[in-house]
């Protein structure tokens, strides 16, 4: 089902505490963008030496993957950015309108060819992407970063002064 946590900024980062439980409940790959730091792999430990190089000051994606579509691969793994418009996308959950190939997976697919253009065209904060999302998310959640902009899609839980896509890996 995998976990997005978003940190606004100027907010701590998480605890490694809860950073490992969120990976041992999703232990296929993990990620994180920020304006100026991008991961993603399936090693924790590269995870957390890189999560330290994030300034307090910067708003803060981070993901963990439970593989549903896709193998468990570097390149499965969350976030999926577009240079063009040097936008991150995350998701939660799966898109049960989306058929993902080339093994990639269903998140990626639905990026690829429905969210980034439509971002390209109109923008991250239009009604156009709003509209686009609300086509295809479901009871997914939904986070994209461009540079310092963060917007979330889906009923995230605010918690501690994070924004979590579900706790169940509490």
């Amino acid at each position: 089902m995998c976990v997005i946590i978003y940190k606004p900024a100027g907010v701590d980062l998480p605890s490694q505490i809860l950073l490992s439980k969120a990976q041992r409940a999703n232990p296929h790959g993990c990620g994180l963008c920020s304006p100026t730091v991008t991961y993603k792999g399936l090693s924790f430990n590269s995870f957390m030496k890189v999560l330290k190089r994030v300034p307090k000051e910067e708003p803060l994606l981070i993901h963990f993957r439970l593989a549903t579509h896709g193998s468990i691969k570097r390149s499965n793994c969350h976030p999926f950015y577009d240079s063009e418009t040097n936008t991150h996308f995350m998701h939660n959950g799966i898109l049960y309108g989306i058929r993902p190939y080339q093994d990639k997976t269903d998140s990626e697919c639905a990026f690829e060819c429905f969210l980034q253009p439509t971002i390209k065209k109109y923008g991250l904060h239009s009604d156009e992407l709003s509209m686009e999302v609300d086509n295809v998310i479901g009871y997914s959640k939904f986070a994209f970063m461009q540079g310092k902009e963060v917007r979330l899609f889906g009923d995230f839980i605010f918690r501690d002064s994070l924004y979590f896509s579900n706790l169940r890996f509490l």
